[in-house]
């Protein structure tokens, strides 16, 4: 082994907290030690195969320290070795699959004891490409690149952001080529400040091990680190979302991309990941990391029922697309034969059947003598006091005590049922309504307890809005899970739920607002004017008609046999949108309308930018000229002798317009698409600067040759 190769072994064994005590055999042998409390231990590393070792271990060994021969090995080998020792390995995989064994268990029990459990891979797009594996996979295929890479894996709520945390953690403990760092931060809402919530899950996972020593195998890429539940973070720090604010968290994270460092987020679509702000931010950083984005789609009903149980839900004349939530979908799977005919001769009541089944089910389990209505009036107390003092999960001592005060009622009707002789206390009575089938305990804290997932919490917090007399809150923390909850009940049952969130909802960002409009009217029930959208999917929806739409925009969004009343659309931007079965019932817009990075059916694209032949008024050619320049600076901007930026988010671009109007500035960018000036990279709502033309560059900007582009 070279003198090089020596100094790499050396600088191996000194970041796991080695000193090089001493060579042997002319330089052959090396031995490494380290203390640790009463421990004093030894390494030595033979540098050849005929390397004796006999008199290190005998020196070593008299001196009190527990020696170990290491086989020849490289550094690298060495680091290896090191890392799996050091880091428990095997034994972190093994409380790994136990609690994937423990999570997916609780999910299947409650339905049948021959119900098992398999991960349902719902439709998802990467990069905005469709996915062809599962979202764990496609992780888990990006691993080995040498670039460190941030994963953001989004969904709404209750559409498996945690089921698919938990099965990239049980395929890569499977595989075994990396050790997870996983934790669900939705269970923690204690800590506001991102980088000492990672720390602390640093420090509990490796108790033992200094910080930065878990820190340095995390940028070498042997931890991959996976935070399930990041929007609740954001949630907890400021309510109030504007990017500036919740920067430095990105920036944290930015910190630990080096290296080949790899982090996972699961988070549900906020506004966060966004704005222009933070495609600005990512574009800042293309050089430094890579960001891989992963939107899981509601799931399709036929990937979870087998034929003959779609097809008697589909004779019953249910609406299948109303049903496509992973609790209804898991309880229709999983229930037996018996009971599935029961639910399918009456699926109106599909939910109120669900809750039937799970309560029932529990005065068995539990012996509860309380019967489903007062079980209901429980949990429903429970949720109640969540809403009013805001929070998702807590102590099991105080939702015992909150059972017993709340419910004092019921509990001593509850006892009266049972003989003398087997008669419970109250407090045992309390005690086992807080261990019921639709509470969970925290996984991370398990003396905590919240619903067993947002479907549930939905359920009770939509009974407790329906009830309450001019109920006002803007809690994104219940009102989402309460529409999750109701999407797919009967019409009407889902209008009055719409009618007492309307007040609320105005406080919301326009996004969650037709958002939830659409869930639970399947319209848009209000005006969209001077505003924007981004990520929503409108399926068999008027846009126009009877409510307008002005100097708006739509980000990111997919159109699916939508109607289109252009006659109340004008100065309307679609970027980089999709648009599928779509048609046009009316087609004189009153304004301009343009559409940039679109993907999907052309011809009802070309009639969209069809319609502007109508309003568009003409750019003079000097303004033409200031348009363009304006535009292009925003790469090459003023006082720089070379171009600054290769790519720009649209949205940036037309930002801070300096008195231009954004539809201005989107024709600007697309004529100088046509000059072939710009062009589109791989992510649409981006705009590249084709550097082969730098000459043209030039001309538009009057700028004088300079030696290098």
């Amino acid at each position: 082994m070279n003198k090089e190769s020596k100094k790499e072994l050396t600088e191996v064994y000194s970041r796991y907290g080695f000193e090089f005590a001493k060579s042997y055999e002319n330089g052959n042998v090396l031995v490494f030690t380290i203390k640790t409390g009463y421990f004093d231990n030894a390494d030595i590393v033979p540098l050849t195969d005929i390397s004796d070792t006999t008199t290190a271990f005998n020196d070593f060994s008299n001196a009190g320290f527990a020696c170990t021969v290491r086989p020849v090995q490289t550094a690298g080998q060495a680091e290896s070795q090191l890392f799996k020792g050091f880091f428990s390995v095997d034994s972190i995989l093994e409380r790994l699959t136990h609690d994937y064994d423990k999570f997916t268990r609780n999910i299947v029990a409650p339905f049948s004891a021959s119900a098992t459990y398999q991960y349902i891979n719902a439709p998802y797009r990467v990069n905005g490409q469709i996915g062809e594996l599962t979202p764990a996979d496609e992780v888990a295929s990006r691993l080995n690149t040498d670039k460190p890479t941030l994963f953001l894996v989004e969904a709404a709520a209750g559409f498996g952001k945690t089921c698919t945390a938990y099965e990239l953690v049980h395929l890569l403990t499977e595989r075994g080529d990396y050790l997870p760092l996983f934790s669900e931060l939705s269970r923690n809402r204690q800590a506001t400040i991102f980088r000492y919530i990672l720390l602390d899950e640093i420090d509990r996972t490796f108790p033992i091990l200094s910080s930065r020593l878990v820190q340095t195998e995390m940028k070498n890429g042997r931890i991959v680190t996976i935070l399930d539940g990041f929007d609740e973070l954001l949630r907890k720090t400021d309510e109030g979302g504007d990017f500036e604010n919740r920067e430095p968290m990105l920036e944290t994270i930015g910190e630990f991309l080096t290296g080949n460092a790899k982090i996972v987020l699961t988070t549900r679509r906020t506004i966060l990941f966004e704005g222009d702000a933070f495609h600005t931010w990512v574009e800042q950083h293309t050089d430094d990391f890579d960001l891989v984005r992963i939107r899981i789609s509601e799931p399709r009903v036929d990937n979870w029922l087998s034929v003959e149980r779609l097809q008697r839900l589909l004779d019953s004349g249910l609406r299948i697309d109303d049903i496509a939530n992973p609790v209804l979908l898991s309880y229709l799977r999983c229930i037996d034969d018996d009971k599935f005919l029961s639910v399918s001769a009456s699926p109106h009541l599909l939910v109120e059947k669900y809750f039937d089944f799970m309560l029932e089910r529990e005065r068995i389990r539990q012996d509860l003598r309380i019967t489903t209505i007062n079980q209901q009036k429980i949990l429903r107390s429970i949720a109640d006091d969540m809403i009013e003092f805001g929070y998702t999960s807590e102590q099991r001592d105080y939702i015992v005590d909150h059972i017993q005060r709340v419910n004092s009622r019921i509990l001593d009707e509850s006892l009266l049922a049972y003989s003398a002789a087997e008669r419970p206390t109250k407090e045992e009575i309390a005690n086992k309504l807080a261990s019921h089938a639709l509470l969970d305990r925290s996984r991370r804290e398990p003396n905590k307890i919240g619903f067993i997932n947002e479907f549930v919490l939905g359920h009770f917090a939509a009974q407790i809005m329906l009830g309450t007399p001019d109920w006002l809150n803007d809690d994104l923390r219940f009102i989402e899970p309460a529409v999750v909850s109701y999407q797919p009940r009967a019409p009407e049952t889902r209008s009055a739920l719409w009618q007492k969130l309307r007040p609320s909802i105005e406080f919301l960002p326009i996004t969650d607002q037709i958002d939830i409009s659409l869930r639970l009217t399947g319209r848009i029930e209000f005006d969209l004017s001077n505003d924007e959208a981004t990520g929503l999917e409108f399926n068999q929806a008027t846009i126009g008609g009877t409510h307008k739409v002005k100097s708006f925009q739509f980000n990111d969004c997919i159109f699916r046999e939508c109607c289109f009343d252009l006659t109340n659309i004008s100065d309307v931007n679609f970027l980089n949108c999709r648009f599928y079965g779509n048609k046009i019932t009316r087609s004189e817009s009153l304004g301009q309308i343009h559409v940039l990075g679109a993907i999907g059916d052309q011809d009802f694209i070309d009639d969209l930018l069809a319609s502007n032949s109508h309003t568009e008024e003409e750019i003079s050619p000097d303004r033409q000229l200031i348009l363009e320049q304006f535009v292009l600076e925003k790469f090459w901007p003023v006082g720089r002798e070379t171009v600054t930026y290769k790519h720009r988010p649209i949205k940036g671009v037309c930002v801070n317009s300096g008195g231009y109007s954004t539809h201005e500035l989107y024709s600007a960018i697309s004529s100088l698409k046509k000059k072939g000036i710009l062009r589109e990279p791989r992510n649409p709502a981006f705009i590249e600067i084709n550097l082969d033309e730098i000459l043209a560059i030039r001309e538009i900007l009057g700028r004088t040759v300079s030696n290098g582009k």
